[in-house]
């Protein structure tokens, strides 16, 4: 579809979807000010006050496509980690990358890439603060707000992205004496302990807040090979904000957090043998993979065999900052320091698979043990950011504007790289621990300016915003004398003995982006907008250092998007009955997509001498020499453009005071416009074009809330109930098939007139069994393997809650 045809479809869309506005009445209430105080807060019509603009706007009247959760449905969505918040939020994909702890989001068919280090097209913040690239999860207690902006950001704050962005804001310390408990229990053994303590140090200028959080639980997929139980848990977490303000002008809040997690980490499960030639067939193991595959389905998915004693080990320290200083009544001052010290190391069967026993029917003789893939990933980097806004408004306040700059500093700390072995013969040959010691430095300077046009059209107003980045990366690669990471980042540059071939590579990129925008109050209950933009994320670097046909790919360039995207805010009574439509129908057109190649891997069957030996797939660079092939088979690379249309919708249908349903969805059109990839790669995708990974073209989402006719001295009695569809996704050359899910909760408040609250929940009501994302799925392997969404869960909670 051409570009023209795009903006035409787009104005249909929009057109269409105004329609309803029209019987609209009733009024948004303005949000409060102080983007800080008021994020996430939930007003009288059910309205979140969020901050996606660096100030505080009713989400009703927000010009950009956003889901918001304030405290209150956070808990009664059971949301204790960001992969609970799938189920709430249409057109948002996330899976583990190798592991649950290293989150990977998609939104608008932009991710981080499956392997391989690149810059993720969704990066999610914490207190305005953006998050490692790696182990980038964040533990869902004392939040006042999460909120997902869709498309690409970046004139405003933070790092660039082409996809969108995931805030996290916790609840911040005020001057009264406060707080909450909670413990629950539930099946596996699961347990939880929460809290938080509010302390007005010194009224009015110094107040501290301190939370934590305990989870545990079984696992819930048994192991009957190497190792414990898969999928359980085992984490803690602690935060502490100190508020300081000294005088009325400055307001200053530190947050120092923990977490630390370690479990045995996600249970691998395979669900395909590819029949066909592939390095199964090459090395003699295709028919022990079928086997342990016709024996995987007759257990089922909760039951695996795994070889490897697996463990996945995460642990976190931070530190943010925010000055605010108002010099002026109409000027302020921010900055924004944010310090995270992050450690993963994890370690898994990732191919679902037990060691199998060759036929001698390839490469390998009979008889002898084969570990098809494994996989172990560690990281310990520091990150440095630190971001200075000055924004204020002129002219009456008709002109609000905003300038500011951004510096990221990323370095690695300890041994940071990949263990994969593959096809290797245990206890006969082994694989190194490949290390990639990434620095990764981002400037920018933005500004934003937004105008009030109410001299022509009453509501209408300017919005346009500038950006230009540059983005410096460098790495230290090479093979390590072991499997195990002993080598520091010091000791790659300066020569250890303990790593082969270390190489020095290093790539910059730099790009202007931005965005125009008009929006417009038509009335106090219609809001509509329509915007372009330019998103942008950067180049990066593959490894180790590559030889051969593979040489020219040694570095990947940036990635760069241009969208529109039109919506409507309405709210309007049909009768007594509330209702509530949104829509923001969106284009964008990608050029130099960044995708992962996988399967590069020199077989066994390789030989220099043989006819054909160094052939693709036998060896990707024609070396027939495995110590430089890409780490873990996938090489990063440019390989053409795309188009993704779509349109996010939400409405809401409130019958009564005390019932309310939500609905949202999210419809996406996905088109690889053109290939450019070169043809000693093409034989490495199973279709020609651009691949889309982690992208479900469909999500649907539904929610119930009744508040229950109970007595007012016994409770508040609250029964609420999610839908989740999702189409199939595709990951790599494994597809994902689509499915649905239910959760459901009870909750009953300020019982007998307490301030304590009981809860009862299921999550999973129906007991589904699905997967959730892929760890390998390479049809040159010749196996998929993946990991299966939670079974039923279920347990109690009781919280109790003091002060104001």
């Amino acid at each position: 579809m051409s570009k023209l045809r795009s903006i035409r479809l787009l104005g249909v869309l929009l057109a269409a979807t105004s329609a309803p506005a029209i019987a609209q009445s009733g009024a948004d209430q303005p949000p409060p000010a102080g983007p800080e105080a008021t994020a996430g807060r939930t007003e009288e019509s059910g309205d979140i006050v969020v901050t996606a603009r660096r100030t505080a706007e009713n989400i009703q009247s927000t010009p950009v496509s956003v889901v918001a959760f304030g405290a209150e449905s956070l808990r009664q969505a059971t949301i204790r980690d960001t992969q609970d918040l799938l189920i709430k939020t249409p057109g948002v994909f996330l899976a583990g990358s190798g592991g649950r702890l290293n989150s990977n989001f998609s939104i608008r068919g932009q991710s981080k890439a499956l392997a391989g280090n690149s810059a993720p097209g969704v990066i999610s913040y914490f207190a305005e603060v953006p998050q490692p690239t790696v182990g980038s999860s964040v533990p869902a207690y004392d939040l006042s707000s999460v909120q997902v902006l869709k498309g690409p950001q970046g004139t405003l704050f933070g790092r660039n992205t082409t996809g969108g962005a995931i805030l996290y804001y916790p609840t911040a310390p005020t001057y009264t004496l406060s707080g909450y408990a909670l413990a629950g229990i539930g099946n596996h053994d699961g347990r939880i302990l929460e809290g938080a303590l509010n302390l007005p140090i010194v009224d009015g200028k110094v107040a501290l807040r301190i939370a934590g959080q305990l989870q545990k639980r079984d696992g819930y997929t048994k192991n009957i090979g190497v190792g414990g139980d898969a999928d359980d848990l085992d984490s803690r977490a602690v935060r502490a904000s100190l508020l300081l303000e000294p005088i009325d002008a400055i307001r200053n809040t530190t947050i120092v957090d923990f977490y630390r997690s370690s479990t045995v980490g996600g249970g691998s499960v395979l669900f395909k043998v590819v029949s066909g030639p592939s390095a199964l067939t090459a090395t003699g193991t295709l028919a022990a993979a079928q086997v342990q595959l016709a024996l995987q389905r007759a257990r089922g998915p909760r039951v695996i065999n795994s070889d490897v004693d697996a463990f996945e080990r995460a642990r976190r320290f931070g530190i943010t900052n925010r000055t605010e200083v108002d010099v002026s009544d109409d000027v302020t001052l921010i900055n924004i320091f944010g310090y995270r010290k992050t450690e993963i190391d994890y370690f898994s069967s990732v191919d679902g698979l037990p060691t199998l026993i060759s036929d001698g029917t390839g490469a390998i003789p009979r008889g002898l043990p084969v570990t098809v893939v494994g996989g172990r990933q560690t990281s310990d980097v520091a990150q440095f950011t630190d971001e200075l806004q000055l924004k204020g408004s002129l002219l009456g306040d008709k002109l609000d504007w905003l300038v500011g700059g951004f510096y990221l500093k990323s370095k690695p700390k300890g041994p940071s790289g990949t263990y994969i072995p593959v096809f290797i013969l245990p206890g006969i040959t082994n694989a190194p621990f490949n290390y990639s010691f990434y620095t990764e430095e981002s400037k920018a300077l933005f500004g934003n300016v937004g105008y009030a046009l109410d001299g022509l059209i009453d509501g209408l107003k300017l919005n346009a915003g500038f950006r230009y980045t540059w983005d410096d990366i460098s790495s230290c690669v090479g093979g390590g004398t072991s499997p195990n990471p002993v080598v520091s980042p010091g000791g790659c540059r300066s020569g250890d003995p303990a790593i082969r071939n270390a190489s020095v590579n290093k790539t910059s990129s730099k790009a202007p982006t931005w965005q125009v925008g008009l929006d417009w109050k038509a009335s106090d209950a219609i809001f509509l907008y329509v915007a372009t933009r330019r998103g942008y994320r950067a180049g990066g670097i593959n490894s180790p250092t590559l030889a051969g046909r593979l040489a020219p790919f040694q570095s990947f360039d940036p990635e760069k998007v241009t969208d529109i995207e039109a919506g409507i805010r309405s709210d309007f009574k049909l009768g007594d009955v509330g209702l509530r439509f949104n829509a923001s129908p969106f284009v964008g057109w990608y050029s130099n997509v960044q995708v992962p190649i996988s399967g590069l891997n020199t077989q066994a069957s390789c030989s220099l001498t043989a006819p054909g030996g160094t052939n693709a797939p036998r060896s990707p660079d024609g070396d027939c020499n495995a110590a430089n092939d890409p780490s873990g088979g996938t090489l990063l690379v440019n390989a053409g453009k795309t188009r993704v249309s779509g349109v996010d919708l939400s409405g809401r249908i409130q019958p009564t005071r005390t019932l309310s349903l939500d609905l949202g969805a999210t419809f996406l059109d996905l088109k690889s416009r053109s290939l450019t990839l070169p043809a000693s790669l093409t034989p490495y995708l199973a279709v020609q074009a651009v691949p889309f990974n982690l992208v479900a073209k469909t999500t649907i989402t539904a929610g119930a809330r009744w508040t229950l006719p109970l007595p007012e001295s016994f409770a508040t009695g609250v029964l609420s109930a999610d839908y989740y569809h999702s189409s199939s996704v595709r990951s790599s050359d494994a597809v994902l098939p689509a499915y649905d899910l239910v959760n459901a909760r009870f909750d009953l408040n300020e019982i007998g007139g307490t301030r304590i609250d009981a809860s009862v929940f299921v999550r999973n009501v129906f007991n589904k069994k699905y997967l959730a994302s892929a760890n390998v799925g390479s049809n040159q392997l010749g196996i998929g393997s993946g990991f299966y969404g939670a079974p039923r869960l279920y347990g109690v909670e009781l919280r109790v809650r003091f002060g104001d």
